[in-house]
């Protein structure tokens, strides 16, 4: 087997134990998606958003933790996904709720059998799929019409290759069109289009860059947006059981604008601040491990979408045979042994 065959076998390989373990839990029941239909955990997810659940023990909650769970006072396939904000044990452990865009807590307690499964992930806007299915055109045109065209091809390739002398004939084209045909990555402007975008999208979030690092905060503290676009901040404290004792402790500045944070005096803390161009829940999940993720993640992730947009400039077919192909590497090879200075 060649080496190109083995990697892409290693790729599918990888590729379908990664989807495969993530859908067991699905199948299992231990994970299930949700779609958020009110605004009561804004920002941390949105109106639209699909969200995953993973069923844990109850035993194993902490203040602080968002949670769903069959809401007490509506039919039993409705859920509620708000954050824990106390605990209380008298023999079954019930928990204290609150959505994080409310004032006021739930009325009511949880208790631990009402609890579906702790938040994992949050995907925006994937909840209006399911809505737009209903839609019979658009139904029609994103399934019904690229199935039916899928199966017409298949039924054209058994049609076409029931026939052995016709198959050997259409495979020996194939290797032959294989062989004159090459795909071209650009080097030079694929670097510059990575360098170019780089530098603009780290200077969009430098811009709109808060203090982030390690801070000591007091009584009452500030923090300033002074950028042209929304930011999100995120306080992570030394101590994770102190975060729902600073308030907020995220939120979303608007731009050229102040909010005010209050926490205990002389909390040790880490405070991430960043352009509000990735989901907040992504963002708080970046800042637990390093405050300065969330503004590396914001960057490398707008350079490579507009890098693989403009993949026409930098990736391209070219019909040349073999020794073409052996010709223009020997010259790339060449030329950037020179660049190194390394001939």
């Amino acid at each position: 087997m060649k080496e190109k065959e083995v990697l892409q076998t290693a790729i599918v390989f990888l590729v379908a134990v990664f989807l495969i373990s993530s859908l067991i839990p699905f199948f299992t029941g231990s994970a299930k998606a949700l779609i958020v239909l009110s605004g009561s955990m804004t920002p941390l997810m949105l109106p639209g958003d699909m969200i995953t659940v993973k069923s844990v023990n109850p035993d194993e909650l902490e203040v602080g933790d968002v949670i769903a769970f069959r809401d007490p006072g509506s039919k039993p396939d409705s859920f509620v996904t708000h954050r824990i904000i106390s605990i209380e044990e008298r023999g079954e452990r019930l928990f204290r709720t609150k959505g994080d865009a409310n004032e006021e807590e739930d009325s009511f307690k949880v208790p631990a059998s009402n609890i579906v499964g702790k938040l994992i992930f949050v995907i925006p806007f994937a909840g209006y799929l399911p809505e737009a299915s209903n839609d019979k055109m658009l139904f029609f045109l994103t399934v019904i019409l690229p199935a039916g065209l899928i199966i017409l091809d298949e039924v054209r390739n058994i049609i076409e290759y029931s026939n052995p002398a016709r198959a050997r004939k259409m495979e020996r084209e194939q290797k032959k069109a294989a062989r004159r045909v090459s795909y071209v990555v650009k080097g030079r402007r694929l670097a510059a289009l990575i360098l170019i975008s780089g530098l603009v999208f780290t200077g969009v979030v430098a811009e709109n860059l808060g203090e982030n690092g390690p801070v000591v905060l007091e009584g009452e503290n500030m923090v300033e947006n002074p950028g042209f676009l929304p930011s999100v901040y995120v306080f992570v404290p030394d101590d994770s059981r102190q975060r729902l004792a600073i308030e907020p402790w995220y939120g979303v500045v608007p731009p050229a604008n102040i909010t005010q944070v209050t926490a205990p005096e002389n909390t040790p803390a880490a405070v991430s601040s960043v352009p509000y161009i990735l989901p907040v829940f992504w963002i708080i999940l970046l800042a637990d491990i390093n405050p300065y993720l969330p503004a590396i993640a914001g960057v490398l992730l707008y350079t490579s979408v507009f890098t693989l947009l403009l993949f026409p400039l930098w990736y391209r077919k070219s019909a040349v045979g073999g020794r073409g192909r052996r010709v223009r590497f020997h010259r790339l090879f060449v030329q950037w042994k020179r660049t190194l200075h390394m001939s």
